[in-house]
């Protein structure tokens, strides 16, 4: 497995990238480097540590192995504990592993007692105000302690206040810990990497927008920074960081779950930084964006990196929007019933539409993430942007209007069985409640059948595909306005109605 080369920035999307985790022992110059996949954002940032839960990492880590010493027998006991043992691999050049073996950390009381079955254990009680003092060998740990003392006395403590063990069991292991055999086929230290993959860990996109001006007068200044959470249970330190927009399928394993409390980080740990945000690159279904300096994720860190340079003056839309909530079910024959839904007040919705080219200041592929638009210093609301490629309009749902609302009514419906059609009039009445004109595209479904004309409404009403019309419409300052249409829909002759 290659490891990027630093000199060049290079991006590694898909393959474990180094985010290494540093041990004493074998500690190398080289800094470590770790790729991020997007994706799990807030369920990593808002829950423990979990192996085989949400966030993907993989991960590289340069090591020093002397597989001569310890009579071949090396072990790394700094791991995360979300790790998924089952994809660490110690490679390097002449080195040949013969055996490895994960060990799950067992701090868990429960665990530790059941281990020490068999083993002499001393235990505190306390009853009212005296604390009692047993010791013996621990026969059992279910539904309390049970204990066999020196005089063979069997003893059973339904609750106790702590105990001690005299010797710990064998085989206790206090952290995650992965053993390798080695070959030693010769002496010395040599180079080699260590490659897992590992939950807990997990970034998305954050943006601010600050718009200028109303409709298509819109102006946008638009900046973006990755959000990385680090909840591994690890610490990740002097490490290269690459940020991969994508969300590779990735198979359950179903394995143990292993929870851990949160621990604080290191109070001299490198914050990581960018004076600026990195190009993405291309890496084959993904985009990648790899920092160009090393620092410091520790366990229980969330940090701001910059991912989209400050792009302004960008041409975008602020729109109103109103839908008829009819859905997009189509009818597999004509709906000759009156009444099918779709009428009452509608919400008015703010959206704003701008689109990511070049030519607009924008162009780079944008990674999925939360998009927070503000009108000068207020916010106009907040909306959740999907992994868009250059070239593609974005349409941002920014909340409900105060101001501006919308009643759809059919006013009439008649149906000509033998001339086999059908005919309805709808009107849209709009409201302002604000100090300035405003304009709302209506968008409205034609739901009770594919074949349609309208007979009315042409001059405001435009096609837009199969079932739906849209028209856009002023409405004066604190005024209302009504606009109708009327549509005939017709069907063949082999088709049946109700």
């Amino acid at each position: 497995m290659r490891r990027p080369n630093a000199s060049k920035h290079r991006t590694l999307a898909l393959l474990p990238l180094t985010f290494a985790l540093g041990i004493a022992m074998s500690a190398h110059a080289e800094p470590q480097w770790i790729t991020l996949y997007s994706g799990d954002y807030d369920a990593v940032s808002q829950s423990d540590v979990v192996a085989g839960g949400p966030g993907y990492a993989l991960v590289e880590r340069p090591l020093r192995v002397d597989a001569a010493a310890n009579g071949g027998a090396f072990a790394l006991d700094d791991l995360p504990r979300a790790i998924d043992p089952s994809t660490a691999i110690l490679s390097g050049a002449g080195l040949r592993v013969r055996g490895q073996r994960y060990d799950f950390a067992g701090l868990d009381q429960g665990q530790l007692l059941e281990r020490a079955i068999g083993h002499e254990i001393n235990v505190e009680q306390s009853v009212g105000n005296e604390l009692r003092r047993y010791s013996g060998t621990l026969l059992s740990a279910s539904n309390g302690l049970t204990l066999r003392e020196s005089n063979g006395t069997v003893r059973v403590l339904s609750n106790f206040s702590a105990f001690t063990l005299a010797s710990p069991p064998r085989g206790l292991v206090v952290r995650p810990t992965l053993r390798f055999q080695l070959a030693p086929e010769r002496s010395g230290e040599q180079d080699a990497t260590l490659a897992f993959t590992t939950a807990g860990l997990a970034w998305r996109a954050e943006y601010r927008a600050v718009l200028s001006k109303q409709g298509a007068a819109c102006r946008m200044a638009l900046e973006g920074h990755a959000m990385v959470a680090n909840r591994s249970g690890a610490d990740f330190l002097d490490t290269r960081l690459t940020l991969v927009a994508g969300e590779p399928n990735r198979v359950s394993s179903g394995g143990p779950r292993v929870f851990m409390a949160m621990a604080a980080a290191p109070a001299e740990s490198k914050v990581m930084s960018a004076d600026a945000a990195r190009n993405p690159e291309a890496s084959s279904e993904y985009h990648s964006y790899t920092l160009p300096q090393a620092g410091d994720l520790p366990d229980g860190s969330l940090q701001r990196l910059p991912l989209l340079n400050l792009a302004e003056g960008v041409p975008c839309m602020r729109r109103y929007s109103v839908q008829s909530p009819s859905g997009d079910w189509m009818p597999d024959r004509p709906m000759v019933q009156r009444q099918i839904g779709g009428d009452g007040e509608t919400e008015v919705r703010t959206r704003l539409e701008f689109k990511n080219e070049k030519s607009r200041g924008l162009g780079a592929p944008l990674p999925a993430g939360r998009v927070r638009v503000f009108d000068g210093s207020a916010l106009l609301g907040e909306a959740s942007l999907g992994h868009t490629a250059s070239g593609r309009e974005v349409t941002l749902d920014l909340g409900r209007s105060f101001d501006l609302s919308a009643t759809r009514k059919s006013t009439a419906f008649s149906v000509d069985r033998d001339g086999r059609t059908m005919t309805e009039t709808v009107e849209w009445t709009l409201r302002n409640g604000k100090s300035e004109p405003a304009v709302v595209r209506i968008g409205d479904r034609l739901p009770r059948w594919t074949g349609w004309t309208l007979l009315e409404g042409a001059d405001a009403f435009t096609k837009q595909d199969a079932q739906r019309i849209q028209a856009d419409i002023a409405i004066a300052a604190n005024a209302e306005t009504t606009v109708r249409y009327t549509v005939r829909y017709r069907w063949a002759e082999d088709i049946t109605v109700d």
